[in-house]
């Protein structure tokens, strides 16, 4: 046996994008993000430390002093300014500004910066690669801001790194470095220091232009694709409003002819000949057809406008919910000789006592259509944790394995139930579908090829009747 899950969707909200840079929500999730990395990086520092402090002299036999108590001062740092900044950010909300939120970014950045280059003043500004770590910085604050503001990063990170290079040519502040030989060989060497800073500097600019113009053209594409998307939205809104509207205005004319049909069956039903008698029974199930299909589109349709806002949840007494369903259908059952079993207890459940029945209605309508004749359809109803399971179980044609993924798609219907019921209109379980991530049920369907079909509805339990 098969089984597939249907679980509700988070409902989808189309903002606007901004070309500017990235939403509030993603600049929120990039800050804590931040922060997360930051603690790393003091993993680092400290376990560095602890190296070139317990393994000084063999670091030294290969040429390295590594900075210990540097290390373990940044580390301090850090974790001084992490802890204002996620306090800071916890304050943040969904509805903060985004001038707040791009604050304690640039706050980050910046702090980070400093940092990065006392780090780079101890390790070595011109005879290592360590100025490449600013990199890191640029990049990110080309995907997180727009290109002015991304460049400014990259000024500030050039500012800063120039500025620690002059001081430790001029004599200011001499960099301890981690290479022994280093201060040796770059000793009189100050114009080729110069050059190496300019040098890294300008592959900082280069890397900032590349990845702020690819950001910038992803940027304006997404907002190209979410406008596209709006429209398309409306319009299958206005499409969806004129099918109603039509669909709507269909009601009266066929309601005119079946009650003119039922008038011919009982008022001059014996004067007919059988030909006549045989189209007119053609057209009373055509009619009926289409009846329950237009009946059918109103109500997803009124599912679809309503949306999940002006939903009124309430408590839904689940066995009268299905006893009336089974009322209504149980005409329907006994022209198919199909028994309706009802083992529902009396359960109270959260819902809507609208929604539910029709969802019910439709789980139990699918289970009598595609039983076989003289067969049983079962309701029942169990408490499992906090959730009301209530499973509708038939013993007729079954599912196909890949079919069970597409069986809440609208107008859906595998060849196999086409032939078994062409009556159906293809959206009972759509309809059920909607219903359910309006409610943010889950759906459990299990199913056998030939040997009939379960689905579990999982309702939120209230209490005893």
């Amino acid at each position: 046996m098969k089984s597939f899950e249907l679980s509700p969707q988070p409902t989808k909200t189309t903002k606007p994008y901004d070309t500017s840079g990235l939403d509030k929500q993603v600049l929120l999730r990039n800050a804590f993000w931040f922060m997360t990395f930051r603690w790393i990086v003091v993993a680092v520092f400290a376990l560095v430390g602890l190296l070139g402090r317990f393994f000084a002299g063999l670091l030294l036999s290969k040429g390295l002093v590594l900075p210990f108590r540097g290390l373990w001062i940044l580390a301090g740092v850090l974790i001084g300014t992490n802890l204002f900044f996620f306090l800071f950010a916890r304050s943040l909300k969904s509805e903060s500004t985004i001038t707040l939120i791009k604050t304690n970014l640039w706050l980050q950045i910046v702090s980070d910066l400093i940092v990065l280059t006392f780090l780079v003043h101890m390790i070595g500004s011109t005879y290592t690669f360590i100025p490449f770590t600013y990199l890191f910085h640029i990049t990110l604050s080309c995907i997180f801001f727009p290109k002015r503001e991304s460049l400014l990063v990259t000024v500030i990170s050039a500012v800063f790194y120039c500025t620690s290079v002059i001081i430790e040519i001029t004599g200011i502040w001499v960099a301890p470095g981690i290479l022994v030989s280093g201060a040796g060989m770059w000793e009189n060497t100050a114009p080729l220091r110069v050059v190496f800073a300019l040098s890294a500097v300008f592959v900082w600019f280069v890397e900032w232009y590349m990845v702020s113009s690819l950001s910038e053209a992803v940027r304006v594409r997404d907002q190209r694709l979410s406008i596209a998307n709006e429209r398309l939205i409306e319009a299958d809104a206005e499409k969806t409003r004129q099918v109603l509207l039509t669909t709507h205005d269909l009601k009266a004319p066929f309601a005119g002819i079946e009650s003119n049909i039922q008038v011919m069956k009982h008022q001059h039903w014996d004067t007919l000949s059988p030909e006549v008698k045989t189209i007119i029974e053609r057209i009373d199930q055509r009619a009926q057809t289409l009846r329950e299909r237009i009946r059918d589109i109103l109500i997803l349709g009124d599912l679809r406008s309503r949306g999940v806002k002006e939903i009124k949840l309430e408590t839904v007494d689940l066995k009268k919910c299905i006893d009336g369903v089974i009322t209504e259908l149980t005409e329907r059952a006994q022209s198919r000789e199909v028994r309706l079993d009802n083992r529902v207890p009396g359960i109270t459940v959260r819902g809507n006592s609208e929604q539910l029945a029709i969802l019910c209605s439709n789980l139990i309508a699918n289970a009598i259509y595609y039983s076989h004749e003289g067969g049983e359809v079962a309701v029942a109803a169990a408490i499992e944790n906090a959730a009301v399971c209530l499973s509708v179980s038939d013993r007729g044609i079954g599912i196909k394995p890949e079919a069970l993924p597409h069986i809440f798609e609208e107008y859906y219907r595998t060849k196999e139930a086409a032939r078994f019921n062409r009556n159906s209109t293809g959206l009972g379980l759509s309809i059920v579908g909607e219903i359910a991530q309006n409610l943010k049920l889950k759906i459990r369907v299990e199913s056998e090829e030939g040997r009939g079909t379960t689905f579990k509805v999982y309702i939120p339990y209230h209490g005893e009747r």
